[in-house]
């Protein structure tokens, strides 16, 4: 069953902390692959077609609200150690499952990720990110398969200092590669979700922000067919077009991030299988009305400067364990774009009206267990 590409990302995107291309939750938790997307220097902005539903302006000021948002992602960006659980919630399309994890990060480019995977019918998995500041492996196992893989992490770090590198681009292969945290999920949100009212209240006894929004485009939002959803009028309840986030006050740490589709919407969703012939199987009276969609983020247990020991980043592959090794081509791909983002650089600088292909080849590294995040 296919569950929307967008709405799925942004939740996973909380707990990886990096971009995902979703296709379905059976799918992923079956090992399907998702391609990896090399990370694209900004581009101007195609003119939308006649009738189309608006784009958000790049100039459109910041409501109080993100202004809020955008000092939270300061301060958990600043957090030098912290450790959390968390838990994800999906209730879509007549699809639910849970996602538990815990998530560690220490200084010295330390951090600890673990996702497992439960209540998917016929379907299990678990990911590990860890690194001791020296190798960073990422370990899957979706049913009875299992990958294992790494890059040395110093030589990567050193070269994203280079001053050539776009600050944008820094920031997407650093999610990429696992080395952000819930600042990245903050970011994500922020640009997705135009917020435009907040509240103030308590948290499990903490005093937190608690902000209301909808999404600011409809671009890529798809339906179960996978059609694009119309531009214009109400969205249907299957898609959680709307969002909720709980943010700390003092720390800005996002307690809870909640996604729902409006209630008022409740619509009908072909949801039968395709048969070998391409039609539907089952009559149309089989055709139950969709609740609508909610999926939620909660962390819990935070604790700022905790005592790690070394144990806790350790990990390493059995001896038997195929292990890819992808320092090399990650180096290779910045190498190659901080030599096109200098050369764009110097031909801007004789030439201000001149310009140079705007996508920046540099391959992401594999993507990590396919797991409903």
């Amino acid at each position: 069953m296919r569950i929307n590409r967008i709405a799925l990302q942004l939740v996973l995107a909380a707990a990886l902390a990096g971009p995902l291309a979703v296709p379905s939750a059976r799918a992923q938790a079956t090992g399907g692959p998702t391609q990896p997307q090399a990370p694209q220097a900004p581009a101007t902005p195609a003119p939308a077609p006649p009738g189309a539903a608006p784009a958000p302006q790049p100039d459109e000021p910041p409501t109080e609200a993100e202004i809020l948002i955008d000092q939270a992602i300061k301060k958990v960006a600043a957090v030098k150690a912290v450790s959390a659980e968390l838990t994800q919630e999906v209730k879509m399309l007549g699809e639910k499952f849970r996602i538990k994890g815990r998530y560690l990060k220490a200084p010295d480019a330390r951090v600890y990720l673990r996702l497992d995977v439960e209540g998917l019918p016929g379907s299990s998995g678990t990911m590990l990110q860890v690194s001791d500041g020296e190798v960073l492996w990422d370990y899957s196992k979706v049913l009875d398969g299992q990958s294992y893989r790494k890059i040395s992490v110093k030589p990567i770090l050193e070269r994203l200092e280079a001053p050539e590198l776009d600050p944008t681009l820094k920031e997407q292969i650093l999610a990429s590669l696992g080395f952000a945290g819930p600042d990245a999920l903050l970011s994500g949100v922020r640009k997705a979700v135009r917020f435009d009212q907040h509240d103030e209240g308590e948290y499990d006894g903490r005093p937190v922000h608690i902000f209301h929004g909808a999404w600011r485009s409809r671009e890529g939002l798809t339906g179960p067919d996978q059609r694009p959803v119309p531009p214009l009028g109400r969205l249907p309840s299957y898609i959680p077009s709307h969002a909720t986030l709980t943010v700390d006050k003092e720390t800005g740490w996002p307690y809870k991030l909640d996604l729902y589709g409006l209630k008022d919407s409740i619509v009908a969703v072909d949801t039968r299988k395709v048969g070998l012939d391409g039609t539907k199987i089952g009559s149309k009276a089989s055709i139950e009305k969709q609740e609508p969609s909610e999926l939620s983020l909660v962390y819990s247990n935070v604790q700022f400067a905790p005592a790690f020991t070394d144990a806790d980043f350790a990990f390493q592959a059995p001896p038997n364990a195929e292990v890819e090794d992808n320092t090399e081509v990650i180096l290779g791909g910045l190498n190659r774009a901080i030599e096109q983002m200098a050369l764009q650089k110097r031909m801007e600088a004789a030439n201000a009206g001149s310009s140079l292909p705007t996508t920046i080849e540099v391959p992401a590294p594999p993507p990590a267990a396919e797991i409903p995040k």
